[in-house]
């Protein structure tokens, strides 16, 4: 009896299977089925990740390139202009603004700014001064207040030992400016490409200011704005506004004295990145970069 039950375990051939078997089957292989897409699924996700990051770190390490492309062309830009401060024939020496094209197609505009023009921070008058601070912040009891606090910045200041002299507290840059109460980051930006700590006039030469300084002194600029030449001594600040090709851009700042001294022709005292000026560029659309910068270089030297 044991082996006839053994026996009647197994299906016989040619007798119909249990339908409860079927639908067993059935079940297990339709789990197998969505395992298998959910799986593939999976793999096409993990690998349109690895596509994206791929083509991300590859965009982003270009953008690096065009970046430090365009920051070498603005320093190359800044040189050319010492190169042509130097030189020794001034009455060939190139006007400014200039706009030119550099020789790996860069589209350059180059400004020089005389520090003359400028309001220095630690002799400016205090008339100057709040003319100035309340121009640019528009608010009079505020551009009042940072004045205040500037003029105070540069008073001298008691030493803790007695019977030594007080210290003379002055500015010896213009990034200092961002310590005073009331200088917000946007303030700040707007202040900087008119301030210097390299005039010591009580008030700018009008003659070098630019027009944007002229304004917020409310001094008309003249109706004729013929371009400037390079000075031949004192400090300048040189502006290299790099376009390239593909649409990157890069401003390079430099503050040079030209008399460097101890036999020193000049000096780089600062060296920042600046800010995009939007007006720049509707007028450089205005007016096209198509000489050569080098051509402008060589003209100078000769």
């Amino acid at each position: 009896m044991a082996d006839r039950a053994r026996t009647n375990r197994f299906s016989v051939p040619g007798r119909p299977e249990c339908p409860a078997l079927r639908r067993r089957k059935a079940s297990q292989s339709g789990f197998a089925l969505v395992a298998v897409i959910w799986t593939l699924g999976l793999i096409t996700l993990l690998g349109m990740a690895v596509i994206v990051g791929a083509r991300y770190r590859t965009k982003t390490s270009s953008n690096y390139a065009s970046v430090a492309a365009a920051e070498m062309a603005a320093e190359s830009a800044v040189n050319l202009v010492i190169a042509a401060a130097l030189a020794p024939t001034p009455e060939q020496a190139v006007n400014f603004p200039l706009r030119c094209r550099l020789p790996g197609g860069e589209r350059a505009t180059i400004t020089v700014e005389e520090e003359t023009g400028k309001i220095d921070l630690n002799t400016a008058s205090p008339a100057a001064l709040t003319r100035f601070f309340t121009a640019l912040t528009g608010d009079q009891s505020r551009g009042s207040r940072i004045v205040s606090q500037i003029i105070e910045f540069r008073k001298p200041k008691a030493q803790s030992t007695p019977g030594a002299r007080p210290n003379e507290a002055r500015f010896t840059t213009v990034m200092q400016l961002d310590q005073i109460d009331g200088m917000s980051p946007l303030l700040f930006r707007a202040a900087l490409r008119h301030v210097t700590v390299r005039s010591g006039r009580p008030e700018p030469d009008m003659e070098a200011a630019s027009p944007a300084t002229l304004r917020l002194l409310n001094v008309e600029p003249k109706q004729v704005a013929g371009k400037r030449g390079l000075p031949t001594g004192g400090s300048i600040t040189i502006r290299a506004d790099i376009s390239a090709s593909d649409g990157t851009r890069f401003i390079r700042e430099a503050l040079v004295s030209l008399e460097g001294g101890n036999g020193r022709p000049f000096v780089i005292r600062e060296w920042r990145r600046g800010d995009i000026d939007s007006s720049s560029t509707r007028h450089e659309s205005a007016q096209g970069t198509g000489r050569a910068c080098l051509r402008v270089r060589d003209a100078a030297a000769s």
